[in-house]
């Protein structure tokens, strides 16, 4: 009997329950699928938002920390560079005997005079090879005093000090004995040992002062000798300077030489060395002590740098300058990168996943976008990116802060005489170097406490606190000449400038706004520059503008 032939299965019926949930179930499985893949594209693409931002933010300090060092490297060099000028110039004074160093008095003259234009120099002398020394230097609270010494050795060793006071007339003099001889000192074995050469100290601590600083000598033949001719120079007033910069909280400025000393800061080390610059090993916080070797120095070259301290990324910009040739300082910035703004944060993935659920539920057909745009937030700035000095709105919230202080204060004013005549010709990226370098020029002129800020174009403003108005006065005409002293050289090219000032007074108690006290100043620069430029303008000289007269 043959058998029945083979036939496949029937398939399996379903219910109508079971035929109701498969489309549901595809729906599911689809919406599953797509919330997958959206996971997944979103998660990479935070991941990838995250490495931009820490991108971003990282050029940000980069940025930041390389101006820094630019506007402290310019200034710490033309605070310095002055000192090795005086130098030359009462070196090629004594050679041609247009001053001698056997005369005391002429000396003294000589060193009254550069002391009261020149604020950064602590100190002038002249040493004779027999041991002869001629010395001034600041004295008293404020540097309003000086103090002078003069030994002479023939006929017999005698030592005199003379203390002055702030118009520079002798108050006390004495003849108390001393062991001092100025030929043990190491400016004068230096500059005897390189004839001709200008040399500079390590920093130490001045023994008549006890403030810390550098000494600048150099030798000149004299009808007596070879004597040596030096300057002392004060560094506390470039640590007033770094202060004065914008670094974040948890950053520092600082100034170094090829020692290693802590010369400067823009804040105090975490630790203090009396009776003496200590090295930069002895007092860093764990950030610096990273970029140091065993013998204080920087490990880092010039340029910038990323590292790690305590599982935080920090950057730092060196940057080495010559103070005088062979003589090598070096300028740092760090700080932690999380100190400087950078692009928003992404939300976080549970929320953008949320989001992204409730897009799918709504039109599960349509493709969420699996980025979200980087949104920066940016800071207001606080300082001019040109020249590193407080913008308008700095300037102004430190003026209203020192109107609520006691004393004298003033606004000054300055305004290029010349400036637009280097942009129509050179172009601006000549005219941004002129107010790059008459920034950094105005601020060597400065005395600790003042602020100077820029108002936009080539209009810059100067607060300025004072016992009378006519030091306040001799202050402003000081940065007008600082301005002109010499031309400023971009490009090859010499740019001959001046600068007129408008002044404007505000007595203690005195009402108005900052505001109101700048339109003063900037009303008597305006009515007194048509009246003559190259000066100071008083608040109230000129009543009028000229073209109503």
């Amino acid at each position: 009997m043959r058998a029945p032939p083979h036939t496949p299965p029937a398939p399996r019926a379903v219910s109508a329950r079971q035929a109701a949930r498969l489309p549901v179930q595809t729906r599911v499985w689809l919406l599953l699928a797509l919330l997958l893949t959206q996971g997944l594209t979103l998660l990479v693409a935070l991941i990838g938002q995250q490495q931009l931002s820490a991108r971003a933010q990282r050029a940000q300090t980069q940025g930041a920390l390389e101006q820094l060092v630019r506007v402290t490297s310019d200034n710490v060099q033309g605070y310095l560079r002055s000192a090795a000028q005086i130098v030359q110039v009462n070196r090629a004074n004594v050679q041609s005997g247009l001053l001698s160093a056997d005369d005391p008095s002429s000396l003294l003259t000589n060193f009254h005079a550069l002391l009261d234009n020149v604020p950064q120099l602590n100190g002038m002398l002249v040493g004779h090879p027999d041991g002869r020394f001629t010395f001034l230097r600041r004295d008293g609270p404020g540097d309003t005093g000086r103090y002078a010494r003069v030994i002479e050795v023939r006929p017999a060793r005698r030592v005199t000090t003379t203390h002055y006071d702030a118009r520079g007339l002798p108050t006390s003099q004495d003849s108390a004995t001393s062991d001092y001889d100025p030929r043990t000192r190491p400016w004068y074995r230096q500059a005897q040992a390189r004839p001709g050469q200008t040399i500079w100290t390590d920093p130490y601590v001045f023994a008549s002062s006890q403030q810390p600083g550098v000494t600048v000598a150099a030798s000149a033949m004299s009808p007596g000798g070879t004597v040596v001719v030096g300057a002392d120079v004060q560094l506390r007033q470039l640590a007033s300077f770094l202060t004065g910069l914008r670094v974040s909280a948890r950053g520092r400025a600082f100034v170094t030489d090829a020692g290693g000393h802590a010369i400067a800061a823009s804040r105090a080390w975490p630790v203090t060395v009396e009776g003496r610059v200590p090295l930069l090993r002895e007092v860093a916080d764990p950030a610096l002590r990273a970029l140091l070797d065993d013998r204080s120095r920087l490990t880092p070259g010039s340029g910038t740098h990323w590292f790690r301290v305590g599982g935080e990324s920090y950057g730092v910009v060196l940057r080495p300058f010559e103070v005088h040739p062979g003589v090598t300082w070096t300028v740092g910035v760090y700080a932690p990168t999380a100190d400087f703004p950078g692009p928003a944060r992404p939300r976080p993935l549970a929320f953008v996943l949320l989001i992204s659920l409730a897009g799918s539920l709504l039109a599960w057909l349509l493709v969420l976008r699996a980025t979200r745009p980087i949104e920066a937030l940016q800071r207001q700035a606080t300082t001019d990116p040109l020249t590193g000095l407080p913008n308008r709105a700095s300037f102004l919230a430190q003026l209203d802060d020192s109107r609520r202080g006691s004393g004298l204060l003033a606004v000054a004013i300055f305004d290029l005489d010349g400036f637009k005549s280097v942009n129509d010709t050179f172009g601006h990226h000549a005219g941004d170097e002129v107010l790059h370098a008459v920034g950094a020029r105005m601020l060597t002129a400065l005395r600790a406490g003042d602020t100077l800020g820029r108002l936009g174009g080539d209009e810059f403003a100067l607060l300025v606190q004072a016992s009378s108005r006519e030091e306040i006065r001799l202050r402003v005409e000081g940065v007008l000449q600082a301005i002109a002293r010499q031309p400023v050289v971009v490009d090859g090219t010499a740019h001959d400038l001046d600068a007129t000032a408008g002044l404007a007074f505000a007595e203690p108690g005195q009402g108005g706004s900052a505001g109101q006290l700048l339109a003063r100043a900037d009303t008597a620069l305006i009515r007194g520059k048509r009246r003559g430029k190259g000066r100071v303008w008083l608040d109230g000289e000129v009543t009028m503008p000229t073209l109503f007269r």
